[in-house]
């Protein structure tokens, strides 16, 4: 069974991501564990989140796959991806977080000025590496029920959407804790976690099999515009499905 991606150029981004997930785990749980970024400023936490996030749009410009040499940047995966990954990335924190905000009682108090539509600036690039991680491990999930019910698209479905239901949930679970309140705070994190989770999940639901068709073979690829015309339109209708969501929930 084939989890990594058959496309070469792929795959050794897949390995970069999950080569860096680890060490940007462990820079999140150092801070949250010390409180070292109550002391920090806006400065600070810019630094953070850049130091997490610059890594990964780096790769693309040290060097190429042996099969992409001689290919434009714009035909180069690991150039593709960071740039699909900051679209949505942004795309989902100007906007999706207004949901979050109104209807699920998040609130953040980190001790910065800097925000971007009610959210910390950091937070975008912070997102950006956690993003980079979450959509590499759910492909690897997604190549794995492929290979495991090639026969069953619905049993797929409904397995995808298990699979992404638990990366939200694995993330408010983790960061939300009750520890870190007096910065970041869900007001009724149970029904967040339970409830809130299928919200959030449905981000990944609706746009993983984007990311997942994403040069996922070996051959020059069309225009990336194509691709992040596909992924706007995968988050307005997240957008929509938000609305929805909002008019279900009262504001907790």
């Amino acid at each position: 069974m084939r989890l990594l991606s058959r496309n070469p150029a792929k795959r050794r981004n897949e390995w970069i991501v999950l080569a860096w997930t680890p060490i940007w785990m462990a820079a999140i749980s150092t801070v949250m564990a010390t409180r070292a970024f109550s002391r920090w400023g806006d400065l600070g936490h810019l630094a953070l989140g850049l130091g997490l996030a610059l890594p990964l749009w780096i790769a693309p410009f040290l060097s190429a796959s042996p099969t992409e040499h001689g290919r434009p940047l714009l035909q180069r995966h690991a150039f593709r991806f960071a740039v699909w990954i900051a679209l949505h990335t942004f795309l989902q924190t100007w906007f999706g977080t207004i949901f979050f905000f109104d209807h699920l009682g998040m609130e953040y108090h980190f001790p910065v000025t800097w925000t971007l539509h009610r959210t910390p600036l950091f937070l975008y690039f912070v997102t950006i590496a956690y993003f980079s991680t979450y959509y590499v491990a759910l492909q690897i999930g997604e190549r794995a029920l492929r290979a495991r019910f090639p026969a069953a698209p619905i049993v797929r479905i409904a397995l995808r959407a298990v699979l992404c239901y638990s990366v939200a949930f694995g993330e408010t679970f983790f960061m939300a804790d009750e520890s870190m309140a007096p910065y970041f705070l869900y007001r009724d994190r149970a029904f967040v976690l339970w409830v809130g989770s299928l919200c959030y999940g449905t981000v990944f639901l609706l746009s993983l099999p984007l990311i997942a068709r994403l040069d996922e073979d070996d051959a020059p690829p069309p225009p990336l515009r194509g691709a992040l015309a596909e992924l706007l339109a995968a988050n307005l209708i997240v957008f929509l499905c938000y609305d929805i969501y909002g008019s279900l929930f009262t504001p907790r």
